[in-house]
């Protein structure tokens, strides 16, 4: 499945943004995501994600590319469960202002809540995923 992965960080690039997910294929914290759907570019698709999973309306400008990732995952949302999937995703990276991240809507079927963290919590030691990581160091090393 062709996919698209939202990494949130606030302005200064001092807190990112994750989402505890309640869905498989993995739920725990988390980018915003999406499966990409025909005719969309990576930037549409990222985009309406951040539409659905946030409620908030973000430019497909605003948005930089960081990262492919390839994930194989023993279980998924879909039926048959078991029989897990294969997903493509396109990482980008995306900065809220204080007043987006105050009208944040979350998608109550996909996430339990989202937080805050400081980047230096977010490791593999605290439960965060390898794909997580890379790209949350990607971003801060960004040249904007």
């Amino acid at each position: 499945r062709g996919c698209v992965e939202a990494l949130v960080m606030n302005e200064k690039r001092t807190k990112v943004l994750l989402g505890k997910r309640i869905i498989e294929p993995w739920p725990k914290w988390w980018t915003f995501g999406s499966r990409m759907m025909a005719g969309e570019s990576p930037a549409e698709a990222v985009s309406r994600t951040m539409k659905e999973d946030l409620g908030l309306e973000v430019s497909p400008s605003r948005f930089t590319f960081l990262d492919t990732m390839s994930f194989i995952w023993s279980k998924r949302q879909e039926p048959p469960q078991e029989n897990g999937c294969h997903d493509l995703a396109l990482y980008y990276f995306v900065q809220i202002t204080e007043q987006e991240s105050a009208s944040i809507k979350l998608r109550p079927t996909e996430y339990e809540k989202t937080q805050w963290f400081d980047p230096k919590d977010v490791t593999v030691k605290a439960g965060f995923h390898q794909a997580t990581i890379k790209c949350l160091k990607q971003a801060i090393r960004l040249k904007l």
